[in-house]
């Protein structure tokens, strides 16, 4: 086969992964307002479920984009900055979601599995974790900046500096919206 043939081929598959991802920052984020307004055990599981969905797009998305970048990249257009920082930014998305939603999702799935109705208020508070907000918000901000740095291919400063202020951005964002609110983290004994 043709060798531009495999690479349309893998770039047509770095584009659904990214169609992929975004689908799973939307699940995510339409799962996370139902979750802050839950305050019964049966919504909650209901959006937890969307969750489950997230769980498993985001990741293969993340996997396809990465795998059929790396592929373009070493057959077509060789380390260039853009693609380094696209690569550092997705990685930082995976440890944010990770570290930041992941972590805290662990959690609040096997809590609201051994709550009673309706929620309790420290449940309830666990659900509207300004955290949740932050996370979210911050790797949207980055994924658009690496859309940037795809549709204009700067240099390798250039690149930095967009997608360092893209995160600043999302992470302003995420603190701006839960500005006087607070909840109250899960504890560790399992509530």
């Amino acid at each position: 086969m043709d060798s531009t043939l495999f690479y349309h081929l893998a770039l047509f598959l770095h584009i659904m992964g990214a169609f992929g991802l975004v689908a799973a920052m939307t699940f995510e984020v339409v799962g996370l307002q139902g979750l802050r307004r839950a305050s019964q055990k049966e919504d909650a599981i209901r959006w937890l479920s969307v969750a489950r969905v997230v769980q498993r797009l985001a990741p293969a998305s993340l996997g396809l984009i990465l795998v059929m970048g790396l592929y373009m990249t070493a057959t077509t257009w060789g380390p260039r900055g853009w693609i380094l920082v696209s690569l550092g930014g997705l990685v930082a998305y995976a440890v944010i979601g990770g570290l930041l939603t992941g972590v805290r999702m662990a959690r609040i799935g096997p809590a609201v599995a051994r709550s009673s109705e309706p929620l309790t208020d420290d449940l309830r508070a666990a659900l509207r974790d300004p955290v949740l907000v932050i996370s979210i918000r911050t790797r949207l901000a980055i994924v658009l900046g690496i859309l940037l740095l795809m549709t204009l291919k700067p240099s390798l400063m250039a690149s930095l500096v967009i997608v360092v202020l893209a995160g600043a951005i999302g992470l302003l964002a995420g603190q701006l919206s839960n500005r006087g609110r607070s909840a109250r983290p899960l504890e560790a004994e399992g509530r």
